[in-house]
């Protein structure tokens, strides 16, 4: 039987070592997303995600250079706000023979010809280019800060559940300051803007009686930034909440349970796979004085591939301490 690691509380995580694989534990990803601009103010999103999953011991080929423990897939989009037009694309590739994999030292993940990499050795630094390439469609986006990660939950220790029964690891850099080209068809637009990355690895993540996960990550224009994240029953029903809230002065907060209040207001079906997505949200936060109300920038934004699930750039507005906030993000909607 194969055994993988279990998530436990009070393991510290190691920078820049965690920003690879962690191949004891049966899933991970490298989660990067992007609200740019151009200068005249065409916007765009990005979304470029590397996904590792463990397998047991093959009982065949295991003296193969091509057996394998690790399996990737990776997904490459962009939102084109303007034309409401959604370009998704996915590969996969067995983690041996240099197909894909991840490494920290320097910084590398990839999938084929997708990948981010890091030039810089420098450990105070995370400096990543994200490259996503298929015919005519392409990324070349350099995604670059100095602060120091930021350890969601406990220390990096996110809890999933209510019981605290399921967690994983889980760190963020929501400032990425971005800079670069993206490419559709004839046309290369220099943008530039914010990416938010997020890597999280364990071994369970939701359980049975979980169906999916609504997952936001926005940025205010009076500098407020919120990451929040529920995970749903089978009635669509909240079973675990949680947010992290960073305030305009850099302080930052967690929230989980009643804190938070949390509701859609309006759904859009998929005409493709007929699921019903909540595409509006009010989302509060009374503890910080956060009223906010979330929309998808345009309805489209399904990713249509072997794994189908909902996620773009959204549009925000609303208040904080009691002055009239607006601004961007991203949106994840799994189990619909």
């Amino acid at each position: 039987m194969n055994t993988f690691a279990d998530v436990r509380p009070g393991v510290p995580l190691v920078f820049p070592d965690d920003h690879g694989a962690h191949p004891r534990f049966r899933q991970e990803w490298w989660y990067f997303t992007g609200n740019l601009n151009t200068a005249d103010g065409r916007q765009f999103g990005v979304q470029l995600t590397f996904f590792r999953f463990a397998h047991g011991v093959f009982d065949v080929y295991r003296d193969s250079s091509w057996s394998h423990r690790q399996s990737y897939m990776a997904h490459f989009a962009i939102s084109d706000i303007q034309n409401e037009h959604l370009f998704a694309f996915e590969d996969y590739a067995r983690g041996t023979l240099g197909l894909a994999g991840a490494t920290p030292r320097p910084f590398a993940v990839w999938v084929n010809g997708w990948s981010a990499r890091s030039d810089s050795t420098d450990d105070g630094r995370f400096d990543v280019r994200l490259h996503g390439k298929v015919d005519n469609v392409s990324i070349d986006i350099r995604a670059v800060t100095a602060d120091a990660p930021l350890l969601q939950g406990d220390q990096g220790y996110s809890v999933k559940s209510s019981d605290g029964e399921l967690a994983s690891y889980y760190y963020s850099y929501p400032d990425l300051q971005a800079d670069g080209e993206i490419r559709i068809d004839d046309e290369t637009f220099d943008v530039s803007g914010k990416v938010w990355m997020d890597h999280e690895w364990s071994t369970s993540v939701i359980d049975k009686e979980q169906t999916g996960w609504d997952w936001f990550a926005l940025r205010l224009d009076n500098g407020t930034r919120l990451m929040m994240f529920r995970v749903r029953g089978a009635d669509n029903n909240n079973h675990f909440s949680y947010a992290y809230y960073i305030d305009a002065d850099g302080q930052s907060r967690q929230f989980e349970g009643d804190a938070i209040q949390i509701q859609p207001t309006r759904l859009w079906t998929s005409r493709d796979t007929h699921a019903s997505y909540p595409l509006g949200w009010r989302i509060g936060i009374a503890d910080a004085n956060l009223e906010v109300e979330v929309q998808a920038a345009y309805d489209n934004q399904e990713l249509l591939l072997d794994f189908r699930y909902w996620e773009g750039v959204v549009n925000v507005a609303g208040h904080v301490d009691n002055a009239a906030v607006h601004g961007q993000g991203y949106m994840e909607l799994t189990g619909y």
